[in-house]
């Protein structure tokens, strides 16, 4: 089904939409030097789809162009491959998705094999719609940043700390995204080592692998370095993107902070109000170390940055979703959640959440032509939900999960059924941002309550 669906945006010049930022990117990497795939040229035109990833992702774009080049030329010609939307390039692009989501999947069933995590919870994890919603609709190459956190994160899990540390500065150096990780990488490896020589020893060790792989992955870019990080942090592109479900769209409802504030004051509000909500989080890794501990503070944090942080897009849920599937077969969760004598066999905090996070993504699915690739993927989900905590309805929190996803789905029948007013054209999506932004914070508050009590 995602393999032979229509390119999003397909056929509307013209920008054509992501596939066509993905494959040109390919054009402009296999076509010009490396100095000019960032930089504003005759030949790269940055406000065609400019390249604005590390620089990860641009030598993978570079390798995929070369494969593509070898298969047919016409399709990274320079300025003459624009638009190319032939069904042999779509089946291409759609295979070179599928085989990156390796890169996600392999570390994702180790963290969570079926020796440790019950059969219902795998299921739900492998039919999780989300990711592939963005990665294979919308599309992208999300999985290989995600992946390599959950590399690191196993790496972490064995104490091959320095495995981990270069790849998680991979995944840092695939998407800019990925220091919504950073900080809690930083303070589960320093706080049992720093207060003992061969601790130390140890973090010098970890420090001179981030700095390598650093320069590894930058060295071809040192005379491009400034026009890199100039189109990685683009703080002209506003405090956040579209309805997204976070603190900034939320308030913007009664308070236009964007018309009322300059940028700087925006950006430094973001840094402050982000800081604030994740410090705490990891001043307790730091005090409290344990494995559990991290994929907590890990959630905490990334969710901190969604919630909080400056330029944020709706699709960035995946972060904060990527390390709460890791709680899927949480037992204490399920300790927590049970009022009954028979036991929860899939963690309900992570089934909700994974739900709303697929949900709060709605307005960016619908405008690409996703509602029936989401309907089907959400359907399936909620099912398997269902057949799972079904016989839990007297709990209170099993309750509290349905009475919320009747809310998402009562959402969409307005939708469907009665049209926005004129005064509020765009009272959908804004409803879809309040329902989940609250949820949202209710999980921030839930997953920072549980890195406290959980031992």
């Amino acid at each position: 089904m995602y393999l032979l669906r229509t390119a999003q945006c397909q056929s509307k010049p013209p920008m054509f939409g992501d596939y066509e930022a993905q494959r040109h990117w390919q054009e402009v990497t296999v076509n010009l030097p490396l100095s000019d795939w960032y930089r504003n040229t005759t030949d790269n035109d940055l406000l065609y789809w400019g390249l604005d990833y590390p620089p990860l992702t641009a030598l993978h774009s570079k390798l995929l162009g070369h494969v593509a080049g070898a298969v047919n030329p016409s399709w990274v010609e320079l300025h003459g491959s624009r638009g190319e939307e032939s069904y042999e390039h779509k089946i291409f692009m759609r295979v070179s998705v599928l085989l990156s989501e390796l890169v996600h999947l392999t570390p994702l069933f180790l963290l969570l094999s079926p020796t440790s995590c019950p059969l219902p919870a795998l299921f739900l994890l492998a039919i999780t719609p989300s990711q592939p919603l963005i990665d294979h609709g919308h599309f992208q190459y999300n999985s290989i940043s995600l992946g390599l956190t959950l590399l690191a994160v196993l790496a972490l899990k064995h104490s091959w700390i320095c495995t981990g540390s270069a790849m998680f500065s991979l995944a840092l150096n695939y998407k800019q995204m990925s220091l919504y990780h950073a900080l809690p990488f930083f303070f589960y490896i320093l706080g049992p080592r720093y207060n003992t020589w061969p601790g130390v020893r140890e973090v010098v060790k970890v420090g001179v692998t981030v700095v390598l792989t650093f320069a590894l992955c930058w060295f071809p870019f040192v005379s491009s370095a400034g026009d890199v990080l100039t189109r990685m942090f683009p703080f002209n592109r506003g405090l956040f993107e579209d309805k997204v479900a976070n603190f900034w769209c939320s308030i913007s409802v009664l308070v236009k902070v964007r018309e009322i504030f300059s940028r700087v004051v925006l950006v430094r509000s973001a840094l402050f109000f982000t800081l604030v909500s994740v410090l705490p989080s990891q001043i307790l890794l730091f005090r409290e170390s344990s494995p559990h501990k991290f994929i907590l503070a890990l959630t905490n944090s990334a969710l901190g940055f969604f919630l909080f942080s400056f330029h944020v897009h709706e699709k960035t849920i995946l972060i904060p979703l990527t390390t709460v599937v890791l709680l899927y077969n949480d037992k204490r969760a399920n300790a927590q959640t049970n009022e009954q004598s028979s036991p929860l066999l899939v963690s309900l905090p992570a089934v909700w959440f994974t739900v709303i996070a697929t949900f709060s993504m709605w307005p960016l699915l619908l405008k690409d032509g996703l509602s029936v690739m989401y309907v089907a993927g959400m359907g399936l989900y909620l099912t398997t939900a269902h057949i799972v905590f079904k016989n839990q309805l007297s709990n209170r929190t099993v309750l509290l999960f349905y009475l919320s996803v009747l809310g998402c789905i009562s959402l969409h029948f307005l939708e469907i059924f009665i049209a926005p007013p004129e005064r509020y054209p765009y009272i959908y999506p804004t409803l879809n941002s309040l329902y989940s932004a609250g949820h949202f914070a209710l999980f921030f508050c839930y997953f920072n309550y549980r890195q406290i009590i959980d031992l």
